[in-house]
Parts: C-alpha cells; sequence; structure tokens
C-alpha cells in the first residue's frame, strides 16, 4: 500500500477492529491518503513558507499548499467521521487535547 508509515499505522489499528469490510476500508483509504496529502502540504509549507510574493506584482499571497493542507485536513475530519472513527473517551480514553 502507497500509505505513510504514519497512516500506515494508523491503518494497522483501525482496520482489525473498526474497518473489517471492503467498504469501510475504501473510505478508510481515502481518510488516510487525505492525512498524506495534508501532511506533504504542511511539509511544503513549513520549507517556503506560510505567504510568498508574486513574481512580478510582489504582492503577498496564500501559497496553493496551504489550501491543499486545509482542503486535505477537512476531508481526513470528515471521511473518519462518517466512518464514526472519532475520537472516543472510552475507546481512546483520556483527553484528545
Amino acid at each position: 500500500m502507497h500509505l505513510s508509515e504514519k497512516a500506515r499505522a494508523l491503518w494497522d489499528i483501525i482496520v482489525p477492529r473498526r474497518a473489517k469490510s471492503p467498504e469501510r476500508r475504501a473510505v478508510l483509504q481515502v481518510a488516510l491518503e487525505a492525512l498524506d496529502r495534508a501532511d506533504e502540504a504542511a511539509a511544503v509549507i513549513r520549507r517556503e513558507g506560510l505567504v510568498s510574493l508574486a513574481p512580478g506584482s510582489k504582492v503577498v499571497h496564500v501559497p496553493p499548499p496551504v489550501k491543499v493542507e486545509r482542503e486535505a485536513r477537512q476531508l481526513f475530519v470528515k471521511t473518519m467521521a462518517k466512518l464514526s472513527l472519532t475520537w472516543d473517551e472510552e475507546i481512546d480514553g483520556g483527553n484528545p487535547f
């Protein structure tokens, strides 16, 4: 599978307990791919900065990776919620923060 180490670890934890059907695994894969995409975009933002100057006009703008990260994280959270895989004190224990 093409998931990052982080996403693959989540896959290995979630599938046996909460994603046994092929349909749930397919949706989980979409969520974890979105998480990887968000993390990749965040790495670009860390390297290149949160804002940049447009060539020629020198106008400050938000680079595309910022939008990619935001949308990918939103997709991850939404998809995990669809699978009812939100944080649960009884299952996950403790405080999520």
